[in-house]
């Protein structure tokens, strides 16, 4: 219930910090300044009840629908590229097909991927109900190639945020079942050829990583959203900008979805980022808490997916927002606005809290599971002197 009752309030604080955010652009420009306040109270009713189903399915039905519910995430994904039910958004230099025109609302399939990955994932590594002690790469052939299509319209789209998001969080799975450190390390280093290919052969990307590298060169252009957000930090001091003057929010526009934390921080200043963090550290513990006690392979996974998918989320944007990684459209999980994002990281924690009453069904008296990656290393025998 600690980890249920952390996790609903930083998405209550995610609420508090959104308001001002967002209050001064939507009087601007739509006339109504709860704009953006009143649809993401909406999304949060419609994340609950999706917290509330994650945690009640039972753990070996999520098993059985997990290959099911990965090629229904890729169809999705497929259809965005589809005139008339996918949504895409142009700029002078590509075009962006992230989301789905569901009517009176739409969605972004890549967020519902992230739950397919590691409900998918988790389910590939812990064949048999075991994790592996001596690695057999050709039975994970198949399931990598079903992932990579994933991966690839993913991309496509272009998402690259998510794509390395999704991408980090399957290594660590893929470690955390057994295999080996070094093997990973020289997978990830074979990769940077394409990655090297992603950032230079994509004018987009190339430009990102440009102005990344010197932001004031480009202050008034792809650099605008960084270089204010520096500002926003600096002017947000220790106690904050008060909201009463009216002076909140000169420089940040459109802050209130990646850049959010730098907003938080003229609103609040530091003392509020500690806090905020604060609340933060003390979920990441709980949930990591209570990947301890689990004592069965594939709920483990699950859980442990969840858990790096939120935690390397709030890594990337709070590196993006303070200028250690170029822009990658990765959002701040639980305060960020965007709807699918809410739903989906709701949807997180109630399978992180569905793991923690399972682990608690188990009885305190069972072995305790330990992951292989996680085990000490066996000791060096020791010889004795004549």
């Amino acid at each position: 219930m600690l980890l249920l009752g952390l996790g609903l309030l930083l998405a209550c604080a995610g609420l508090l910090i959104l308001y001002p955010a967002s209050a001064l652009l939507a009087e601007r420009e739509l006339s109504n300044s709860d704009f953006f306040f009143h649809r993401q109270v909406g999304w949060m009713v419609i994340g609950l009840p999706a917290l509330l189903l994650w945690s009640a399915v039972p753990i070996k039905l999520l098993r059985r629908l997990a290959l099911p519910g990965l090629m229904l995430v890729i169809v999705m994904l497929g259809l965005v590229f589809v005139p008339g039910i996918g949504q895409s958004v142009s700029s002078s230099r590509e075009s962006f097909h992230r989301w789905l025109d569901l009517g009176p609302i739409s969605m972004q399939p890549s967020e519902l991927a992230k739950i397919a990955l590691v409900v998918y994932s988790a389910h590939i590594l812990t064949r048999n109900n075991e994790l592996q002690r001596e690695y057999d790469m050709r039975r994970l052939v198949p399931p990598l190639a079903v992932l990579s299509i994933m991966l690839v319209l993913i991309i496509l789209e272009p998402q690259y945020g998510t794509s390395i998001c999704m991408l980090v969080v399957l290594a660590m799975m893929v470690y955390l079942s057994g295999f080996p450190m070094l093997r990973l390390v020289w997978l990830g280093l074979a990769s940077l050829p394409l990655l090297a290919i992603l950032v230079f052969f994509w004018e987009y990307r190339f430009e990102r990583f440009r102005v990344w590298l010197d932001p004031y060169a480009y202050r008034y252009e792809g650099g605008y959203q960084l270089v204010t957000s520096f500002r926003a930090f600096e002017e947000g001091g220790w106690f904050g900008q008060s909201l009463a003057s009216g002076f909140g929010h000169r420089y940040l526009t459109y802050g209130y979805n990646d850049f959010i934390l730098a907003l938080f921080a003229e609103d609040f200043g530091f003392i509020g980022i500690v806090l905020l963090f604060g609340l933060m550290m003390a979920f990441l513990l709980r949930a990591f808490l209570t990947l301890k006690q689990i004592q069965e392979p594939f709920p483990f996974m699950l859980g442990a997916g969840s858990l790096i998918m939120i935690f390397f989320q709030i890594l990337v944007n709070c590196a993006v927002v303070t200028g250690l990684v170029p822009t990658t459209g990765v959002s701040l999980p639980f305060i960020s606005y965007g709807g699918t994002s809410l739903i989906v990281t709701m949807s997180f924690l109630g399978l992180l809290f569905n793991v923690s009453r399972h682990a608690h069904r188990q009885g305190p008296g069972a072995e305790v599971f330990r992951s292989p990656a996680l085990q000490p290393a066996d000791p060096p025998l020791v010889t004795a002197r004549s």
